[in-house]
């Protein structure tokens, strides 16, 4: 059994590696071409309108990759409970998508700052569609991984081939939008049929809302856990775009795709790890204190390299990425060296709270950082621009990992457990 499981870990990580090496090597691939003929300005409008739908989604997701994970990781043994999980997510989900749509194309319309590339901001929507039916949480917790990782190589690729075909200059950007949003879409659709025909899955609306409102109690500590990393995360394009302008949204968003290619590399194995220490929590505690032990140490380790590693080859990257020498972006992607450090050991302490069922803990210190960065990041923004914005990440991550670190290491078994049923964990903070 125990040789079942790591195989079946070992190989759901592998696949989160090419799904995730999939997700950052096609854009990395993609986005010095899509500088050079969008330009700057249009990139960096693109980009607003992809940060603006991930911020959106926050609302929509309402922290179902956490606790829909979770939840179907503990029951992916009775289908039937699976898709009683599957119901109610969906149903919330796609409730909101029609909440949050509505609002958003009002504002889109209505408000004078879309005016000019109205029709750029409506087609981008179509990426939280295809997000909001894509339920990748699904798939993690039944560690089911490798199926859909085919599903989105195939895509990634087809699409990666049409930008290079059809995007030729600065009056493409509306194709360049419709494109990305093919990157979300199209796995939906292929999922849609999957998730019926093999594993015999069935959608069927949720309709008691005693259910619903006891389902969004349950979750609202992820949530907002969520909400908070996102002020920092797709909130800086966001605010970039309003404050200085899409120039430096787009510089900005050349050091942010590059360390977050880096920070990439490490999320195959924080979510494929997952469930199985969600498993380890509810069957056995006591190895999960030893793994996490383990797992903490090697993770701080890694993400030392990985921030080591970038900030060494910083200069021949930012000449890569932009086609130039740019000692300004060369400085701009050294910040964001330290920030990926931060957040990939974040990231991984995250988990490792949520499968304590620590939640709520986690939101306090998630709590504090977004209010970090709203305090330095405007005045930062309007002084320095893009490195000003680059500087208020750093203080908000910085800030996450002094709390993190601190709670994640004194989480620790009780010193007695009454029965096998009544194990407690508790945490020093």
């Amino acid at each position: 059994m125990r040789n079942i499981k790591g195989n079946r870990l070992i190989g759901n990580i592998i696949s989160l590696i090419v799904l995730q090496g999939s997700n950052y090597l096609f854009p990395v691939i993609t986005f010095p071409y899509l500088i050079r003929t969008l330009g700057v300005g249009n990139y960096g409008v693109l980009l607003f309108c992809v940060g603006m739908m991930q911020f959106l989604n926050i609302f929509i997701d309402y922290g179902f990759n956490i606790s829909g994970t979770k939840d179907i990781s503990i029951h992916k043994h009775r289908m039937d409970k699976v898709n009683e999980i599957y119901n109610m997510i969906l149903t919330i989900k796609i409730m909101f998508v029609l909440i949050v749509g509505i609002v958003y194309f009002s504002l889109v319309i209505t408000v004078p700052f879309f005016s000019e590339h109205r029709t750029t901001f409506l087609l981008s929507f179509l990426i939280i569609i295809g997000n909001t039916l894509f339920p990748l949480w699904l798939y993690q917790g039944l560690e089911r991984m490798k199926y859909i990782t085919y599903f989105n190589l195939m895509v990634k690729a087809f699409v990666t081939l049409l930008i290079f075909i059809f995007i030729k200059n600065t009056n493409d950007l509306n194709l360049a939008v419709i494109f990305q949003t093919f990157y979300f879409i199209l796995p939906a659709i292929i999922s849609i049929f999957f998730v019926k025909i093999k594993l015999k899955i069935h959608y069927k609306t949720v309709r008691d809302i005693q259910k619903i409102k006891d389902e969004l109690n349950r979750g609202k500590h992820i949530f907002m856990t969520t909400l908070w990393i996102n002020f920092y995360s797709q909130g800086p394009i966001i605010l970039l775009g309003f404050i200085s302008g899409s120039r430096a949204t787009g510089n900005f968003g050349i050091g942010e795709k590059v360390q977050g290619a880096f920070y990439g590399l490490t999320q195959p194995f924080t979510q494929a790890l997952y469930p199985y220490l969600c498993d380890l929590y509810e069957n056995k505690r006591g190895q999960f204190y030893l793994f996490k032990r383990k797992l903490l140490g090697l993770g701080l380790l890694f993400s030392i390299i990985i921030g080591i590693t970038l900030f060494a080859f910083s200069e021949p990257i930012a000449t890569i990425v932009s086609g130039k020498k740019d000692s300004a972006l060369v400085s701009l992607i050294g910040v964001f060296s330290i920030v990926v450090f931060f957040s990939t050991a974040n990231t991984l302490m995250a988990r490792i709270m949520h499968a304590v069922s620590l939640s709520h803990v986690l939101n306090k210190g998630y709590s504090v950082a977004a209010i970090v960065f709203v305090v330095f990041s405007i005045p930062l923004t309007i002084v320095f621009r893009e490195f000003g914005m680059a500087a208020a990440v750093f203080l908000a991550e910085g800030t996450v990992f002094i709390f993190n670190i601190r709670h994640v290491i004194q989480i620790k078994p009780t010193e007695m457990f009454h029965s096998p049923s009544q194990k407690e964990w508790v945490s020093g903070g």
